[in-house]
């Protein structure tokens, strides 16, 4: 299930707030006092039959429709709805599964001293015992800290004793490895996620038998105790841990403050960490005071911002709805919540603030040049701009380093090397940022998540390649116009004249020299630029253009804008930011290389 639209009235400090339409990324940010974690409250205490606020809740399930009765059930503010307490009543989840509830992460996260349990030889696996309560996730985190150091203590107590018994009884053509293999390592998949987080770093196994803190090795082979990690290191591997527990699926989890106590480094790691539970099918709602994490999703239209200062009308704005129109409340949330924090190399890239292509760049950034705050700004002439006086800048602030990333567009492989050897910009080696997400393979798993297959099942990883192949076809005509347009424009400038001796000249003397040089200059450019020599060129791109078609380079080469545009409008039927953020996701996960280019590039920045 998921929410996809919510509202709640007169709930001090909130007057009204509604928000529809919504993703599977939601943040909401506001002011201190704002009404953010009294929102948050609300969501919680209605899923438990406490009606504080309207939701509409999306069934993402069959069995969630025939439970619902509907596609979509309605709960109204301040009416109690039978059919969602039914519903939530029923959720009991055995085998550590918790399917399709609710999650709450709150801000409330300190663990001062952690209670052991006394283990028996005979202990039973505690994912066996009772089955899990839909509740069972809207407890205090810090209960449920306790609960799991106890917790797993205990499931690999219980796993050693299954692997005694199987040794003892099993067949005697099964050797450690096929019991293990029968039998799977509980405490690995937290030590993964520890290697994840942490990857110069490796999480030790425990002995159930004498219950204390996790240890850890470093990258010198030391072992220290989990609280020597910083507080903000801890909290991630905690909050993880916490919902690795449970294979949570096709659920809402409600994070509060998920940059509390964090670098943020560490704070987009947590996300993106957090969005690749059960599969990206559960629904998450951040409240968040961050910058970092508010500059990096607005683009996507799933910010909202709580206007504590609106009265009767609508208090939330999505962030990439406000324009210059909106002065005040653009002011307001830049004092409130400090949008334009940078770091100590930033890396400025083409694109509006409301382009999704940051979101690209930071995810890749994140991973490969943590220290990097990526920064938008326009078109390529504001990086060439840039590029003409990073320098000075570098020079002129302490500590600050300056690097930028442009689209290849239609520049030759010199011009390229002539751009990069004049200062710190790189180009892409695709025409652009959008030539990156055209392949078939992940725009199917894409389709896959977003549901699109649900409603044209015709869509397969082969239809998509073949309609990109089609779209391809279609643009020949574009690419050539435009890639002559780019050619002209590149190596066909017209010399701006200069005058010398000023001073021994009078004003006419410098209109008559400047007046010659400037009809000699226009007479040398159209004969260098003649309609012969277009013509050739243009003969010769259309056959490039075409063979590159055939011989599948295209993808490199053609106007990636518009064909992933005409993907996602007439094949995917998709807004092409949704495309983009999942494909961002399951691009890094299950085909990284995709990016290898933009890698390297972040890479080189060290």
């Amino acid at each position: 299930m998921k929410i996809s639209s919510l509202e709640i009235k007169d709930f001090p400090p909130i007057k009204n707030f509604k928000l529809e339409n919504l993703g599977d990324i939601v943040i909401i940010a506001g002011a201190n006092g704002s009404g953010k974690s009294r929102l948050k409250g609300a969501i919680v205490n209605t899923f438990q039959g406490g009606n504080q606020m309207s939701i509409s809740l999306l069934a993402t399930r069959e069995k969630e429709k025939e439970d619902f009765q509907a596609d979509t059930l309605i709960v109204k503010q301040g009416v109690q709805n039978p059919i969602l307490m039914e519903y939530m009543n029923k959720r009991r989840f055995g085998r550590g599964q918790y399917i399709g509830s609710l999650v709450q992460i709150d801000s409330q996260r300190n663990i001062e001293t952690t209670r052991y349990q006394p283990i028996g030889w005979q202990v039973a696996d505690p994912d066996d015992e009772v089955e899990t309560p839909s509740t069972f996730y809207c407890q205090n985190f810090t209960n449920r800290w306790q609960d799991f150091m106890n917790y797993i203590h205990k499931k690999l107590a219980a796993y050693q004793n299954k692997l005694a018994e199987e040794v003892r009884h099993g067949s005697n053509s099964d050797t450690i490895e096929k019991i293990k293999e029968k039998f799977p390592d509980p405490f690995k998949k937290y030590k993964d996620i520890f290697q994840i987080i942490f990857p110069e770093k490796e999480l030790l196994d425990i002995n159930p038998a004498s219950p204390s803190e996790f240890k850890y090795k470093d990258n010198l082979g030391v072992t220290l105790p989990f609280s020597s990690l910083s507080s903000g290191e801890q909290e991630v591997i905690k909050v993880l841990f916490d919902v690795a527990r449970k294979e949570i699926r096709d659920s809402v989890i409600i994070v509060d403050e998920p940059e509390l106590h964090l670098h943020p480094t560490l704070t987009f790691k947590l996300v993106e960490a957090l969005k690749f539970v059960g599969g990206h099918s559960n629904q998450f709602i951040f409240l968040t005071h961050s910058a970092d994490l508010i500059s990096t999703y607005y683009s996507t239209g799933n910010v909202y911002f709580i206007d504590s200062e609106q009265s009767g009308s609508n208090q939330a704005h999505r962030l990439s709805d406000l324009n210059h129109s909106h002065k005040e409340l653009v002011d307001l949330i830049g004092e409130n919540l400090g949008l334009f924090a940078v770091g100590k190399k930033l890396v400025f890239v083409e694109g509006e603030d409301s382009s999704i292509d940051r979101l690209v760049y930071h995810a890749l950034a994140q991973k490969y040049l943590p220290e990097a705050k990526i920064i938008p700004v326009g078109s390529v002439e504001n990086i060439i701009a840039l590029n003409a006086f990073e320098k000075q800048i570098r020079k002129s602030i302490f500590g600050i380093n300056l690097y930028m990333i442009r689209d290849r567009d239609g520049l030759s492989t010199n011009q390229i090397t002539t751009l990069e050897n004049a200062g710190k910009i790189k180009c892409l080696k695709k025409r652009h940022i959008e030539n990156y997400f055209l392949d078939a393979e992940i725009l199917f798993k894409v389709a896959q998540r977003l549901y699109t297959i649900s409603v044209k099942p015709e869509i397969t990883q082969q239809y998509i390649d073949s309609e990109l192949k089609r779209i391809a076809s279609e643009q020949v005509k574009l690419n050539l116009l435009q890639n002559t347009k780019e050619y002209i424009a590149t190596n066909h400038n017209f010399n701006i004249p200069t005058i010398k001796s000023l001073d021994q000249k009078s004003c006419d003397d410098i209109i008559g020299e400047f007046s010659i040089a400037t009809t000699e200059a226009l007479a040398s450019f159209s004969g260098d630029i003649s309609q012969a020599n277009v013509k050739t060129w243009m003969d010769s791109e259309k056959e490039r253009l075409k063979k590159a078609l055939k011989d599948d380079c295209w993808k490199d080469e053609f106007q990636g804008k518009v064909i992933f545009s005409k993907l996602c409008s007439d094949v995917l039927n998709e807004d092409k930011i949704k495309v983009k953020e999942a494909y961002i996701d399951i691009a890094l996960k299950d085909k990284p290389i995709i990016f290898n280019d933009i890698k390297e590039i972040l890479e080189s920045f060290n």
